[in-house]
């Protein structure tokens, strides 16, 4: 409180002891009201906190202002009437409470006030007491009361409250409306609620929990109702929700599911009724078919052996009509029996492991002799994202297929029929394959083509008149795909040709590969294709690029020897060609002949296919000097041997000519096949001066090898079989020689056979040679272990132990003598030793000392990116595949400086890493030197023998 200033007495005249204003002011603080003491002319005498607060603060209202005025500018009323209404109070000696007025406090919410003034007396002087209470909170309450009633009397629902006894304290209008509807028991209690209403109110507050789902059933209305205890005063709130319409629904659902079920058996017993008929149907009909087969097929045996003795023309005719009519029938009895199994559901397919590739590959091969008979241009595409190592039944996707191609065939007189295969849909374990068979044929009509695979349907009565067949072959297709989880249909238009497409869902085999991977020794080789026929360019280009190989294409003659002049003359020539024989114009002999005489294609290498097998055909293409002979459609297999043979990179069996006989071999699908009995083995490396190394001791041992850069390569490569043995490197990016020789372990004791062996030979090649590594690798589940650098006749009697050696395919003919000691000693580089592990091949000795001098550079980039990013791993890494390139180069100076960094790399100590690379780079410098030395040195002596 702020006390009023007041005059000091004379002693004489002080009360002896009298209060004053502060000793009231703690006690008016502390009320919840304001108070404000003005004097009977209006001014402020003291006020507590509420009033301050009410006022608008202290500031506001001063000691001493006037009260009337500030009355005026908080609420609008006017100050002389404020005034007067006090002097009032004060002279009448009474108290007087205005209406509530509004307080506003700046921008402020307004504030409702009610405010009393009453006459006080204190230490002898009068004045007003203000009482101003803030009704705020009160308005606020009693809106929320409003509110809450308005909720429940308002509610589209029934609402109820109950006493102890159940008996009924208020019901909302809903309520209200429903007890006069259904009115009351004769227990008292409504109709509406549900029975035992004492009870469920007394477990209700018992359990102090709600009560739900508690229904109540009239005769025309139904009502779900929920029970809960307030626990305040003991009573129970009840709300009800009308279920009335959903119980008709339920009723009526009800009643049609009875008689649907009704319905239903009536159903099955018809379908079981037809079910039989059709089974004794089919099972009739698949008697009388293989009864028929039985004598059918001794008229064709015997027809056969009749063909096979001496007969005069006209009855060679006669036979030869037998059997093809005996043929035509057999077929028809076939396919009749094939429905009737597929209508009485006793198909079944098979669940094995099989290749697609050589699946359709083997199709395709039925067909060639018919295709080439009418001139036709038979070919294959399995795009390379197709995986190939497949679960399922080949031999009924073997059927679907031929009967597409067959009816491609059998309707296209003149152009080309073409089987592609193309992934739809792929997940972890399965793969959607969609199959086109495309022809340039007659066409069919879109009338025809929606009835074209039901049974005996053919494009018109004229059709099986003139091309044979029953119509019966696209219907079994059509079941058999659908079993295979697929579709099949066609687009096509009279005379444009038809393309007939299906697809099927086959589980992916554990270790499914790719059906076009990239080779490490075809990649970058330049090959010209040269085809008349758009879609042979097409595929061949799919197969060579997915190979790695850098193709261009040419339609005829005159554009394929334009494309040669301008390799050449850019300095990147082809280094093989793949022409077709048969094209207009200039054939495909004549342009090898031509390119014969063609300095700039002096070192081209040619392959010739054809799809007309003409006696003469290989030995005319050996006269005008093709390398290669290859009859459509190509197998991929064999055009992949073929190339890497007439390229240099598989070497020829010990029976092939060398290449300076007089006549020179020419590689068939026939020299291939022996050269496939030939023992293979699978290099795995990454470096690229090891695998040139390792690729060319195998040849020179007589082996096959193969060629991938990692772990992962070597398991995808692994699964298209036909190995012998794997050489492995340890240390490679990705997967390396340990993960991949675990995992080929894992598979082979699942039970899958890598080799006909059984059990996959696998030696570890790597450049760690410390005590310990040896056991690692065998213990890691390899069979074998080589040091680099590796030695010829280590690697020879390795070999011998695990697999049957070959005999050697090259003589040591081209060993000479080194070329002497260097300037700085053998300790740098020792070229007698290294030329005793390659087996004296001088040759290949420069071929790797000028690959280890143009990637060195690579290699000690990497080393050092390694280092500038803190990467100890990839230092690890680069550092071990340099000591082991340095190794077979035998410079044991940098194969112990690199190891030393490699050291550095395993152990994670990088800080010491600075100083051991720049003793690394010394030496490196330092072999630098010497290997350009010995490589001028050697190139003059080679010069001089020449």
């Amino acid at each position: 409180m702020k006390p009023l200033p007041q005059r000091r007495r004379p002693a004489s005249t002080r009360p002896t002891k009298k209060r004053s204003l502060q000793s009231y002011e703690g006690l008016l603080d502390g009320l919840p009201i304001g108070v404000i003491l003005v004097s009977p002319d209006g001014d402020i005498s003291a006020m507590n906190a509420e009033g301050a607060r009410l006022c608008g603060g202290v500031a506001a209202a001063p000691i001493g202002a006037s009260f009337p005025e500030l009355w005026e500018r908080l609420t609008g009323l006017s100050a002389g009437a404020t005034k007067a209404l006090l002097q009032g109070v004060h002279r009448e000696k009474q108290p007087r409470q205005p209406a509530q007025v509004s307080i506003r406090q700046g921008r402020g919410p307004a504030i409702p006030v009610e405010w009393t003034c009453q006459p006080v007396s204190f230490d002898q002087h009068t004045g007003v007491s203000i009482s101003l209470h803030d009704t705020s909170r009160e308005q606020e309450l009693t809106h929320d009361r409003n509110r809450l009633a308005s909720i429940a009397d308002e509610s589209p629902y029934p609402i109820l409250e109950l006493d102890g006894q159940a008996s009924l304290i208020y019901a909302n209008p809903v309520m209200s409306a429903l007890l006069t509807r259904f009115g009351y028991g004769p227990d008292g209690f409504p109709h509406v609620v549900p029975q035992g209403l004492p009870d469920l109110v007394r477990r209700c507050l018992d359990s102090n929990a709600p009560i739900q789902e508690i229904a109540s059933r009239l005769p025309d209305a139904c009502y779900a109702w929920v029970f809960c205890p307030v626990k305040t005063d003991r009573h129970v709130r009840g709300y009800a929700v009308d279920l009335t319409e959903a119980q008709r629904a339920k009723e009526a659902l009800h009643a049609s599911a009875e008689e649907l079920i009704a319905q239903n058996l009536r159903l099955d017993r018809a379908l079981q009724e037809a079910q039989a008929a059709t089974k004794i149907k089919a099972a009739f009909l698949a008697t009388v078919s293989h009864e028929l087969r039985t004598p059918m097929n001794g008229v064709i045996g015997m027809t056969n052996l009749l063909l096979d003795t001496t007969l005069a023309p006209e009855q060679r005719s006669y036979a030869e009509t037998i059997r093809q009519c005996g043929e035509a029938l057999l077929q028809l009895i076939n396919d009749v029996l094939e429905c009737s199994k597929i209508e009485a559901g006793k198909l079944e397919l098979e669940s094995i492991d099989f290749n697609l590739r050589t699946t359709v590959e083997d199709v395709l091969k039925s067909f060639a002799e018919r295709a080439e008979a009418k001139g036709l241009e038979l070919t294959c595409l399995i795009h390379a994202a197709v995986p190939t190592g497949l679960r399922g039944d080949p031999g009924r996707l073997r059927q679907v297929l031929t009967n597409l191609l067959g009816n491609a065939i059998k309707f296209t007189e003149h152009g080309d029929v073409t089987l592609q295969v193309y992934l739809e849909e792929e997940t972890e374990g399965d793969a959607l394959l969609r199959f086109d068979v495309t022809d340039s044929g007659i066409g069919i009509s879109e009338d025809t083509q929606r009835k074209l695979f039901q049974p005996f349907v053919q494009a018109d009565s004229s059709m099986s008149r003139r091309y044979g067949g029953t119509g019966l072959g696209l219907s079994i297709s059509k079941q058999l795909i659908e079993l295979m989880g697929g579709q099949i249909g066609v687009k096509s238009a009279p005379e444009r040709g038809s393309t007939f497409w299906c697809t099927a869902r086959f589980p992916k085999q554990s270790s499914s590969v790719l059906a076009i991977l990239p080779l490490a020794d075809l990649q970058g080789h330049r090959v010209l294709i040269v085809d008349d026929n758009e879609s042979n360019r097409l595929i061949l280009h799919h197969l060579v690029s997915g190979w790695g190989m850098q193709d261009v294409l040419a339609e005829d003659a005159a554009s394929a020897l334009a494309r040669i002049e301008d390799a050449a003359q850019r300095g990147t020539p082809f280094d093989c060609a793949i022409v077709d024989i048969v094209m207009p114009g200039k054939d495909g002999l004549q342009l090898a002949a031509e390119l014969q005489r063609l300095p700039s294609a002096a070192t081209l290498r040619i392959v010739v296919m054809t799809s007309l097998l003409q006696r003469g055909h290989a030995e005319r293409a050996r006269k005008v000097g093709a390398k290669g002979y290859l009859t459509k459609p190509v197998r991929h297999d064999e055009l992949r041997d073929c190339l890497r043979t007439v390229l240099g990179m598989a070497p020829a069996s010990a029976e092939t000519p060398q290449a300076d006989e007089a006549v020179p071999r020419l590689v068939t699908r026939h020299t291939l096949a022996e050269l496939s009995t030939r023992r293979r083995v699978l290099v795995v490396e990454d470096n690229s001066v090891n695998q040139k190394l390792a690729v060319r001791m195998l040849e020179k041992l007589g082996y096959r090898p193969d060629l991938v850069e990692n772990g992962q390569e070597a398991l995808t490569a692994l699964d298209a079989g036909g190995y012998d043995a794997v050489l492995m490197d340890c240390q490679m990016p990705i997967m390396d020689g340990f993960e991949a020789t675990a995992a080929i372990r894992r598979q082979e004791a699942a039970g899958k056979r890598y080799s006909s062996a059984g059990h996959l030979p696998i030696i570890a090649v790597t450049a760690n040679a410390m005590q310990g590594d040896r056991e690692r690798c065998l213990a890691s589940g390899m069979d074998a272990y080589l040091a680099k650098p590796i030695k010829l006749e280590d690697l020879r009697v390795t070999l011998a132990r695990w697999i049957q050696s070959p005999a050697s395919a090259e003589s040591d003919k081209n060993a000479v003598q080194s070329a002497g000691p260097l300037s700085e000693g053998r300790a740098i580089f020792d070229p007698s030793q290294m030329l005793q592990n390659i087996g004296g091949d001088q040759d290949l000795l420069l071929q790797l000392v000028d690959l280890f001098l143009e990637r060195q550079a690579d290699m000690m980039s990497q080393i050092r990116q390694a280092l500038s990013l803190g990467d100890a791993v990839t230092v690890e890494r680069a550092a071990h595949t340099l000591k082991g390139t340095a190794g077979n180069l035998c410079a044991p100076e940098v194969v112990l400086a690199a190891g030393r960094l490699e050291a550095v790399g395993r152990l994670g100590t990088l800080h010491d890493a600075p100083a051991v690379y720049a003793h690394l780079e010394m030496e490196m410098l330092r072999l630098l030197r010497v290997l350009e030395e010995y490589r001028g040195r050697s190139g003059g002596l080679a010069q001089a023998a020449a």
